[in-house]
């Protein structure tokens, strides 16, 4: 088995994100029906937001339950997607800061 250490890093990304017209446009039913699944979104902004972080989590060629099956921009004329596809193209991703730290076994334990 590998050496685990715990990585902290600042970053800054642009990412052009296209989502369905429903999710552009939210009514309120949508908003509460994202927020159920386990979302905090208030408006149309804060639902680009979180769409572009599952990216960054790598959920990227995806099916999720809110944004549908999540694509690269490159992608979008290869086939027929499903009415519920968001594409994505990364502009940029830089680290400004990080630090790495050793993990402790006793803490992964739950020891202290």
């Amino acid at each position: 088995m590998g050496i685990k250490k715990l990585v902290t890093m600042t970053v800054e990304v642009e990412i052009e994100i296209e989502l369905s017209e429903s999710l552009a446009n939210p009514s309120a039913e949508d908003i509460e029906g994202i927020n159920y699944c386990s979302f905090d979104v208030k408006n149309s902004d804060d639902i680009y937001k979180e769409a572009a972080r599952l990216v960054l989590l790598g959920y990227d060629d995806c099916n999720n339950d809110v944004f549908g099956y999540i694509k690269q921009s490159w992608a979008k004329g290869l086939s027929t997607p499903p009415e519920a596809t968001s594409f994505y193209n990364l502009k940029e991703l830089y680290i400004e800061d990080f630090k790495v730290e050793e993990i402790n076994a006793a803490i992964l334990r739950g020891d202290q």
